[in-house]
């Protein structure tokens, strides 16, 4: 029996935004939430004392990453005896019936190790957000299917995938036990992408499950400018890592011919536009996962 669910959501900026997932978290009957507080310099504890006292919160004295906040949290929930660890994004919505929706599906095989809702956008409903992830060693090393794409019967069916979206994972506990926790290197994106391959390999199913709804805030050149170059350094450096770690030898050779071409391409085509420092961005990612470098927090404002 799965009986106890507990969700984790990691704090780092927009309190308001945080309150607003931790709410939708909460009307869920029977769901226990743990804020993870990661380093953020607008503080959730006392907010969360005043406005959802049943919340525990964790503070982290620095920024760890959606990796390692998310780590920080679900170690808590572990040892509170959580069946289910439900890792959450603070700027997404839990659909009401969504986690009892993904308890039946857990419950209906004990080798599902994680599962991962239909993904809406926020802005506009009518379209996903995301469905699932293929793993394709492109430019990009993956696929988002579905995202963008108007919501319809096609994405309602229930299948086994490569990857789940991170922005809500309901990890079952044996799982996390077995396969360990997200790998903290990764810092922020891929790290899911990262998990559900090590799962796969250790014979656990990744499922995307459809009846469990999340709403997510829009993607691809929304979001401050320090954020987007957040996106692109930590996009190609994680692509390096993912490869490194999952990758056979053609699959690692199939992401250096593509980044290989696309990444002079792209240079070429920046340079004229004054979009030259985000493709160089991604090379110092490149190079920084080749060659072990500390990522460089402070110039990208994450520490």
């Amino acid at each position: 029996m799965l009986e106890r669910v507990i969700a984790v959501v990691v704090h780092w900026r927009d309190l308001d935004d945080t309150m607003g997932a931790v709410a939708s978290l909460l009307g869920e009957p029977g769901l226990e939430v743990i804020v993870v507080d990661n380093g953020s310099a607008e503080p959730a504890t006392e907010r969360l004392a005043r406005d959802a006292p049943a919340v525990r919160c964790l503070r982290s004295p620095e920024n760890l990453g959606y990796a390692g906040g998310g780590n920080l949290g679900m170690r808590a929930a572990l040892a509170l005896g959580a069946d289910v660890v439900l890792l959450f994004n603070n700027d997404a919505r839990l659909a009401p019936g969504a986690s009892v929706a993904v308890r039946a599906v857990l419950a209906s095989d004990d080798t599902i190790g994680v599962v991962g809702a239909k993904v809406l956008t926020r802005e506009d409903a009518s379209r996903l957000w995301l469905a699932w992830g293929r793993v394709t060693y492109g430019p990009s090393l993956v696929r988002l299917v579905g995202a963008d794409a108007v919501d319809a019967p096609e994405w309602n069916v229930q299948r086994d995938v490569d990857w789940v979206a991170g922005c809500a994972l309901w990890f079952r506990r044996a799982a996390l036990e077995a396969v360990g926790l997200l790998d903290e290197r990764f810092f922020a994106y891929h790290e899911e992408v990262d998990w559900c391959a090590r799962a796969r390999r250790a014979g656990w199913r990744v499922v995307y499950a459809p009846r469990a709804v999340v709403h997510h805030t829009g993607r691809g050149s929304g979001g401050s400018r320090a954020q987007l170059r957040v996106r692109k350094y930590f996009g190609a450096r994680n692509s390096v890592l993912f490869a490194a770690k999952n990758g056979s030898w053609s699959e690692r050779a199939r992401l250096a011919a593509a980044l290989g071409v696309s990444l002079p391409l792209q240079l070429l085509w920046q340079l004229p536009r004054g979009g030259a420092a985000d493709v160089l961005l991604k090379l110092e990612g490149i190079r920084d996962a080749f060659t072990g470098r500390r990522p460089p927090f402070e110039r990208l404002g994450l520490r």
